[in-house]
């Protein structure tokens, strides 16, 4: 089981990527931000935390990757030019979307864990 403090540096990111791989992890709130996983998102937890301008910025840039492969299908399948970079922005907008953008926002604002259970040391929470 993998422990994460939230008083170490990118702890909302490595929190993210354990929701993201379903990986069993330990949260132990020793920075005392008061974080509640049983009703709160990552989005949630990270802005009661009060992320710095770094984090906030990273998760921006998560955001603006499927932003920017939605707009890539939409000129794509808009543009009257010929069909040859059709395929090529219809596809690099797939990746763009698939490959990470939209499972960041996914897992930032409506992924829970199916158990949280609270411990002596902090949140324990589990995919099963």
């Amino acid at each position: 089981m993998k422990e994460i403090r939230t008083s170490q540096i990118g702890w909302l990111n490595e929190l993210a990527v354990a929701y993201k791989e379903q990986i069993r992890v330990l949260i132990i709130d020793d920075a005392n931000i008061g974080i509640d996983p049983v009703n709160q998102s990552i989005f949630a937890m990270g802005k009661q935390s009060e992320l710095s301008l770094n984090e906030w910025l990273a998760l921006g840039v998560a955001i603006g990757l499927s932003s920017s492969g939605i707009y890539m299908i939409v000129a794509g399948i808009a543009d009257p030019e010929p069909t040859s970079k059709l395929g090529l922005l219809i596809g690099g907008g797939v990746v763009c979307v698939v490959g990470g953008g939209f499972s960041a926002i996914w897992v930032l604002t409506g992924k829970k864990p199916p158990k949280v259970t609270l411990t002596k040391k902090g949140f324990e929470l589990g995919w099963e």
